[in-house]
């Protein structure tokens, strides 16, 4: 059973670092260990939320086009599970993970179109089996987006309940409601 769980933002110590001392591949190691913590904090984690993290972490402000080579083959190395999201955006996992929905607090940044498709379709399953009976899409769409911690149903949190909702274990009945 899919269950709720509290959401933890990976801290990372930060450092000066220049994008030239990136791009020597002198900070490999280092990116890596950085990549390594925060997939252990806050997986399953998007690519690009990762990237984020770790490019802050050495204070410079995004991965630009001289930088996401070495991101990109750093992270393809990395000893973890890589799967994609229906987006094409790459989602990188531990090695064990329960079955969970993590909503983003008020202290932490994660916006909806960070979160991985299959965190959101486990916040449906919970709804359901916790309902217990079949919900209107409108029904469903009201409770996830209070269970996940937003204020309104905007078009990025409107796209990930559709992306969650086809995953599997969401299932639709004749008449277009939403069963487990």
């Amino acid at each position: 059973m899919a269950e709720k769980k509290e959401y933890k933002e990976a801290v990372l110590e930060t450092i000066g670092a220049t994008p030239e001392a990136i791009i020597s591949g002198s900070l490999n190691d280092e990116i890596k260990s950085r990549m390594l913590a925060v997939i252990e904090t806050e997986a399953p984690i998007k690519e690009s939320l990762l990237f984020k993290r770790v490019i802050n972490s050495l204070s410079l402000k995004k991965v630009g086009s001289r930088i996401l080579p070495v991101f990109d083959s750093i992270s393809s190395s990395l000893p973890v599970r890589i799967t994609e999201d229906s987006d094409g955006e790459r989602v990188f996992h531990k090695e064990t993970e329960d079955d969970c929905y993590r909503p983003t607090p008020d202290s932490a940044v994660r916006y909806s179109y960070q979160i991985p498709e299959e965190e959101a379709a486990a916040c449906l399953r919970a709804i359901l089996e916790k309902h217990g009976k079949t919900m209107t899409k409108k029904e469903l769409k009201k409770i996830f987006r209070d269970e996940m911690g937003y204020q309104k149903m905007g078009a990025s949190v409107d796209n990930l309940f559709n992306a969650a909702a086809k995953h599997d274990g969401i299932k639709r009945t004749g008449n277009g409601r939403f069963t487990v």
